[in-house]
Order: C-alpha cells, then structure tokens, then sequence
C-alpha cells in the first residue's frame, strides 16, 4: 500500500488511552473487568514495541515473527497463570448449539493461552485494509456484550460495549481512506480485549463463529502457506484473503463492507448459537 505511505500509524495507542480512561471512571470494580484491561493493554504494550521497532528503524518489519510469539505466549501464560492461581474461572468452557458445558481440567490453561494468542494474531492479520478490523471488532464485542448481558455479567456487559464504542469512535477517522491506522499497538490490544470477553463469559468456541470472519483471514494465510510448502503453488493471488479480493479488482470500500455484513451475518449465527 505504497500510496497510503505518510499516514500516521499507531492510532491504536489512542484507543488504549481511552478505555483505560473510560474503564476506570465509569465501570464498576470487578475481577473480570480488570484482567480484560490487563489483557488488551499487555498485549497493547507488545505491538508499540513492534511499532517503535519499524520506526526508529524505518522498515515494515519489526519483531522477528518468533520474537512477537515468545513474547505474546509468555504474557499469556504469565496471565492465565495468575487468573487460575486466585481460581477467578473454573475450567469449563460452553459449546455452541448445546446447552451445556464441558470441563478442560489441565487442559484449561493451553486452551485459554491458544485463544489469546490466536485472537490477537487474527485481528492483526485482518488489519490490512482501512477500517475493517475496526468495524469487524465493534461487530463482535456488541455480540459478546449481549452474551454478558444474558449471562447477567454487568460488568462485562459495561466493558465490550466501551471497547466497541471506543473503536466506533476510532473507526470515523480510519474508514477509507484512513486519516489513521490502528497499528501493530492497536489489532493486538482489540485482540486481546476480544479474547478477555470470550474468557470471561466462557464463550471461547463462540469465538469461532462470532469472530468468523478474523478466523477466515487467519485460515487463508496458513492454507496458502501449506500450499506453497507442499504444493508449490499459491491459492489465493495473496494472503490474507482479503488482498485477493484487491488483486481481483474489488474496490477497497466494497472488500471491507461486504466482509462488514459477512461479520454481521456469523455474528448473529454465534448469538443464536447460545
């Protein structure tokens, strides 16, 4: 995207400054609430640290892929940790369309870490055109903020829709053509904040299909790679797959509007999944 060089980037620390504001003054103290803000603030921290690292450096790279891992794995672990050491969770998680529940045991903790790690990297990957991680994040947290409310867990109710408000308010300014961008410091804080509600109202699996359209982006990139390894040839004319659509002519605009409704549509298939 050489002809949006210049536009300013790590608009995403702005969102971060936000909900910490917002989450303090207004969201009354609960256990679940603060470990979301920790969540997406930690993982916040680690894109600036890749943000910093491609401007001081002026180049696209930042951290080094297994770099970004260790560090988002160890945060994770460090986190997830904590939470089960003050017994804040339990270990069972809700299945989509059955009315039940199933219990992880010591799988609990590799489980939430995998869904903490894939969250943050699938909203970074869908980070690639103006305002579509944004719309689909704002998408998703109303859904999760309607699962609290059903679950009658206020709180959590409170902080997806600040989450999802603060977005809408970022997303005025990095709708095409973006006046912003998110940043590395932004996809992967709403990719922890995303994951924290999931976490918290036991919904993870919901994830799947409420945050469909992320998960679709992120299994078009590990089909491509699969596919060059084994077969020596591309899939898709690029990955993520919403770079194929530009390669096809699609205007910007119609790419991420239509991936808007497709994450309308799963979102509402994950709530009437519940």
């Amino acid at each position: 995207h050489q002809h949006k060089t210049g536009t300013p980037t790590m608009g995403g620390a702005i969102i971060i400054l936000t909900l910490i504001i917002i989450v303090l003054l207004l969201v009354p103290y609960n256990k679940y609430v603060l470990w979301s803000l920790i969540i997406t603030i930690g993982f916040g921290l680690i894109g600036l640290v890749d943000d910093l690292i491609k401007c001081l450096k002026k180049r696209s790279l930042g951290l080094l892929t297994l770099q970004k891992l260790f560090l988002q794995i160890g945060f994770a672990l460090i986190v997830v940790y904590f939470i089960q050491q003050n017994n804040d969770l339990g270990t069972q998680i809700y299945v989509p369309f059955l009315k039940n529940s199933i219990d992880l045991g010591i799988m609990f903790v590799p489980f939430v870490v995998l869904v903490m790690i894939s969250s943050v990297n699938a909203v970074n990957l869908t980070d690639g055109l103006d305002g579509l991680a944004a719309g689909l994040i704002i998408i998703a947290m109303l859904s999760f903020a309607l699962i609290a409310y059903v679950q009658n867990i206020g709180p959590m109710v409170l902080f997806s829709l600040t989450v999802a408000f603060t977005s809408l308010g970022f997303l005025v300014y990095n709708f095409f053509p973006a006046q912003i961008f998110l940043g590395d410091v932004g996809s992967l804080a709403l990719g922890g904040a995303l994951a924290s509600v999931a976490i918290f109202t036991r919904t993870e699996l919901f994830l799947l299909i409420i945050g469909g359209v992320f998960a679709i982006e992120t299994l078009s990139v590990i089909v491509q790679v699969i596919s060059v390894k084994f077969r020596g040839k591309t899939i898709f004319k690029m990955s993520p797959i919403h770079h194929h659509f530009e390669l096809c002519n699609w205007k910007e605009p119609k790419i991420i509007i239509r991936f808007w409704i497709a994450g309308i549509i799963l979102a509402i298939i994950g709530i009437a999944s519940i």
